[in-house]
């Protein structure tokens, strides 16, 4: 019975010992003699799929709920001629039906990317438009990102009806996607139809959802 608090104290003094990062001692140290000592780091790195169109945060994965407004005036003397319909002044965040796209993803795979629609652009009276006569041009930035491929990036095609498109396929290269660049949206006009503001609002099938898909 008399050893058991001899025992305990024993524990106790190596306890402190036993909680210390790793060392190590060269007795009887002389010139050129060493010591070493060892640490782990780990470093984790959050998995992330980001896609912006038009309004939105530079290149991190910060959320925004801007939703840009393309809005497109045919003059009263060239309705239905053909002539191309640029976006105004305000249109896009680049101005004039021009938006920002940009997507990120260092899951290590490729991504898709594609438009859905509701239905063809109408008016409250019920007169239609078909997405055909919305034009896309894709184009680089004028200023890129650094990190990021600015080029031309294919426009998922629109639905002529509803629903989704036609994807775009985004390679990964080095286990990441890192695209960015412009689309310019313009109406083509090609049609003459009643007077009327078409889409404009979800209800008259005016907005279009574009989704970034991790493959």
């Amino acid at each position: 019975m008399t050893r058991k608090p001899a025992l305990a104290s024993l524990i106790c003094l190596l306890l402190p010992a036993l909680s210390h990062a790793e060392s190590t001692t060269t007795a009887s140290a002389v010139t050129t003699s060493t010591a070493s000592s060892r640490v782990d780091f780990s470093i984790t790195v959050p998995a992330v799929l980001f896609l912006r169109i038009g309004t939105g945060s530079g290149v991190g994965a910060a959320n925004n709920t801007t939703v840009d407004g393309l809005t497109f005036t045919v003059p009263a003397t060239n309705i239905g001629d053909g002539t191309v319909v640029a976006g105004s002044a305000a249109s896009g965040d680049l101005t004039n039906g021009a938006v920002t796209v940009r997507v990120f993803s260092n899951v290590g795979s490729n991504v898709t990317l594609n438009s859905s629609v509701t239905g063809q652009l109408k008016t409250t009276a019920g007169d239609t438009i078909n997405w055909s006569q919305i034009g896309v041009t894709a184009a680089a930035l004028t200023t890129g990102t650094a990190g990021y491929t600015n080029g031309a990036i294919t426009h998922p095609a629109f639905s002529a009806t509803t629903g989704a498109g036609t994807a775009t396929t985004l390679t990964a290269a080095s286990k990441l996607v890192r695209q960015e660049g412009r689309w310019t949206f313009t109406y083509l006009n090609a049609n003459t139809v009643p007077a009327g503001t078409y889409g404009s609002t979800a209800a008259n099938n005016g907005r279009v959802t574009y989704t970034a898909t991790q493959l």
